[in-house]
């Protein structure tokens, strides 16, 4: 079939189809199509709030020593340089995340709402 004659849904599906493989890529550690992204999003929240929990409470355990032996100073050094990057991170990955998955959740809506309006319009067209 000659690129012109396609039918525009299938255009628009194929278009669809590479641009989630794309996605797919982009989303990394989200699956598409096994289970809802805000599921998946709400375990991974859980996990940032345990990379967030355990560093802290190891921090702390390193301020109270680095102050019991009267440096508090070197403890808030090695604190900021060891843990504070790990719940800096997770807590960044966590926002790209969700912002990657929104972002994908709109385009998927607007191909949705591309596809019925071509399907709508080939139902007018063939309807006399």
């Amino acid at each position: 079939m000659a690129p012109g004659s396609m039918d525009p849904i299938e255009v628009l599906t194929h278009r669809w189809r590479l641009r989630e493989i794309a996605w797919a890529r982009k989303l990394g550690r989200l699956r598409l199509g096994v289970e809802p992204l805000a599921e998946q999003l709400a375990r991974y929240r859980g996990v940032t709030w345990a990379l967030t929990l355990i560093p802290s409470v190891l921090a702390g355990f390193f301020l109270v020593l680095f102050t019991a032996f009267g440096r508090p100073d070197i403890g808030l050094i090695v604190v900021a340089l060891l843990f504070l990057p790990i719940v800096a991170g997770a807590w960044l990955g966590d926002l790209r995340l969700n912002r990657r998955a929104r972002a994908y959740l709109k385009e998927l809506a607007a191909f949705q709402e591309e596809r019925r309006r071509l399907g709508a319009d080939r139902e007018n067209a063939t309807t006399p």
